[in-house]
């Protein structure tokens, strides 16, 4: 008996959805039933107060295309969204089946973009498909003094691992994190750069560096999430100049227009 034909049956149907959250090796299970469901050697979990949706919709429009998943607070993928979200998008698979039934379609996927509590008990994860993605406004490259690349991507040029710290957390107070050997950097050196540890599995988690002053780094979004003593690699920033260019050596690549004239020739005044 086929998928479909459990679908369309009036009373032979024992319908059950998977929910698959992933964050690169990361996986998280669960189902909407009430007992654990092994599919495509993973082991779905059903938990309690359980786990729903409020249905497929394909409009044609992003917005309204977005599926909100219902479940227990304290849910563990839930739980990345506590403080602040994740570096790396955590993307959603939607499996349906019928229990006993080998056959299954996907039937939803996309990824996490809010996680909201409306209750004390439950929490409620929006997720976005891939078309909200596309129908984003993207960033659009403009005439400026300083340079519009990000530090370390292609555009840049510049390798991050011929640049990065090893180092460790010695201690931290829920803004900045310490390491006495970060003081051999002049003060500002890591501004503008980030900070990044490995998750379990091996998952890379980063975070902005706001300000470095002696061995102390000041974090965007604080310290939530790296462990006392946990092993740290360390990124300088750069302040988008041509003298922050030259120090990387990389000032080939470049991307502003230092001699930029200070007056716009489209403001309707002579000035050439």
């Amino acid at each position: 008996m086929s998928f479909d034909t459990l679908e369309r049956s009036i009373a032979d149907g024992a319908p059950r959805r998977l929910y698959l959250f992933q964050r690169g090796v990361q996986a998280w299970c669960y189902t909407s039933g009430d007992r654990d469901v092994t599919h495509l050697a993973r082991t779905y979990k059903a938990i309690a107060g359980g786990i729903s949706d409020d249905g497929i919709r394909q409009t044609g429009q992003a917005q309204a295309d977005m599926l909100q998943i219902t479940a227990a607070a304290d849910l563990d993928v839930a739980q990345l969204y506590r403080s602040l979200p994740p570096s790396a998008d955590v993307s959603v698979t939607v499996f349906g089946l019928h229990e006993s039934l080998a056959d299954y379609v996907v039937l939803w996927s996309g990824s996490v973009r809010s996680v909201k509590w409306p209750r004390i008990d439950r929490c409620v994860i929006s997720c976005a498909t891939l078309a909200a993605s596309l129908e984003s406004t993207g960033l659009r490259l403009s005439w400026d003094r300083a340079c519009p690349h990000a530090l370390y991507t292609v555009a840049c040029g510049v390798d991050a691992a011929a640049w990065r710290v090893t180092s460790s957390v010695q201690s931290m107070d829920g803004a900045s994190v310490t390491n006495g050997g970060l003081a051999a950097y002049p003060a500002g050196y890591f501004t503008g750069g980030y900070v990044e540890w490995s998750l379990p599995g091996g998952e890379p988690e980063r975070r902005g560096i706001e300000r470095h002053a002696d061995g102390t780094l000041h974090l965007l979004g604080g310290t939530a999430g790296i462990a006392p003593g946990a092993a740290l690699r360390v990124y300088p920033g750069c302040a988008q100049t041509t003298t922050a260019c030259k120090a990387f050596g990389n000032l080939a690549n470049f991307g502003g227009i230092p001699h930029l004239a200070g007056v716009s020739p489209f403001d309707g005044n002579n000035h050439f």
